[in-house]
């Protein structure tokens, strides 16, 4: 049996819903190039309420319809990451719910960002930055020898160091102590962007822009999606440790 044929029998399963949720999270996780699954969590508990094989859109909003009404209705919050694939989902199966994007995708979005701009600054440069694994570090958390060999990327290539700081001040959005702040701290992470010239922090700037409230949304509760992608890698486990990836 192929990973993808057991995750296959693993999804699909009954929807394990029958008291009222108020937070859920909902996210897709690609099994193969042409092939995803959704999983639906409460995030109340941090249980698994139902996972979907691979659905359009209508057929994962016709699956979710089919839930009892009171509980749709009594959900208030759904946590997923920047994908409008599930906002229209969400707003016609949960009316009454707010979206909270989660922060990990917010910052992943930029670090992958930045990755893009230091791909072209290594073509341009002929010279490979190694600086991969530092970009997921927080400015605070990293060594004096990390710190060097960032400086000598930047060194190099200014505009990358720019997209650091813009980085940086990006975490800081969810540093503050409260929803006022938060909000002022965001636009000035998209002015910045907008202020530096570089191109992929005007794309960075155009998705926090898109997605301003649902992003400020984590502020009100704190809501995050971190139960929802755990379970996600754990179908990665399975087709890494158990049967290959094919």
């Amino acid at each position: 049996m192929t990973s993808l044929r057991l995750i296959d029998e693993l999804t699909d399963s009954s929807i394990n819903w029958k008291k009222p949720i108020k937070k859920i999270g909902i996210d897709g996780k690609g099994v193969n190039r042409r092939k995803q699954i959704f999983n639906l969590t409460n995030l109340d508990k941090n249980e698994v309420i139902c996972v979907f094989p691979d659905l359009t859109q209508i057929e994962l909003k016709k699956r979710l319809m089919a839930i009892d009404e009171q509980l749709r209705m009594a959900v208030r919050e759904v946590c997923t990451d920047m994908d409008s694939f599930f906002v229209s989902v969400v707003k016609e199966c949960f009316p009454r719910a707010r979206i909270v994007t989660d922060h990990f995708h917010v910052i992943q979005w930029a670090i992958k960002l930045i990755k893009d701009q230091k791909l072209v600054a290594q073509e341009v440069k002929r010279e490979k930055f190694a600086i991969n694994q530092l970009l997921m570090k927080p400015a605070q958390k990293l060594t004096e020898d990390e710190f060097r060999k960032l400086k000598h990327c930047f060194d190099k290539v200014p505009a990358l160091k720019e997209s650091w700081k813009i980085l940086h001040q990006l975490r800081k959005v969810y540093w503050q102590p409260d929803y006022r702040k938060t909000r002022h701290q965001l636009r000035y992470v998209i002015w910045r962007c907008r202020q530096s010239g570089i191109w992929e922090m005007n794309d960075l700037a155009n998705t926090l822009t898109r997605w301003f409230e649902e992003i400020l949304n984590y502020y009100i509760s704190r809501t995050t999606n971190a139960y929802t992608e755990g379970i996600h890698n754990h179908f990665e486990r399975i087709k890494r440790n158990h049967f290959g990836i094919t």
